[in-house]
């Protein structure tokens, strides 16, 4: 089955095919799951952590300071963790599972629009001037 992050178009796609709609997803981050767990942010850094099979909210919680348009960058998952990057260049490190808990704050000093990469153990950042890779 597929699930909606926003209600939409048609398409080929009926409302028998939808598992599950979220009417509170980003218009340009994609979310990333764990496989029990699909973690979205939208624009505003409100993230939410919502069952993968069923889309019940299990938490949400706010990233940084509330604006208007604050995420463009998708997150990433590694390692238990959720990477999430503002557009002022600040990635907000969250424990993932079933309790909000903010780790860390990474600050680049510079604008990050693009969504990070992880390659070999080493993050590519590309910010408003540079790509900078972090990692050995």
């Amino acid at each position: 089955p597929l699930l909606a992050l926003r209600p939409g178009g048609r398409g080929d796609v009926t409302a028998t095919h939808v598992a599950w709609t979220f009417n509170n997803g980003p218009d340009v981050p994609s979310p990333v799951t764990d496989g029990t767990y699909l973690y979205s942010i939208n624009d505003r850094g409100i993230m939410y952590c919502l069952e993968a099979k069923t889309g019940n909210t299990v938490w949400q919680g706010r990233l940084g300071e509330a604006r208007r348009e604050g995420f463009s960058a998708s997150p990433l998952y590694v390692d238990g963790k959720v990477y999430f990057t503002n557009d002022d260049g600040e990635t907000f490190v969250v424990r993932a599972g079933p309790k909000f808990e903010l780790m860390h704050v990474n600050r680049m000093g510079e604008p990050i629009l693009a969504s990070p990469a992880l390659v070999d153990g080493r993050w590519y950042m590309r910010t408003a001037r540079n790509l900078v890779a972090v990692g050995s």
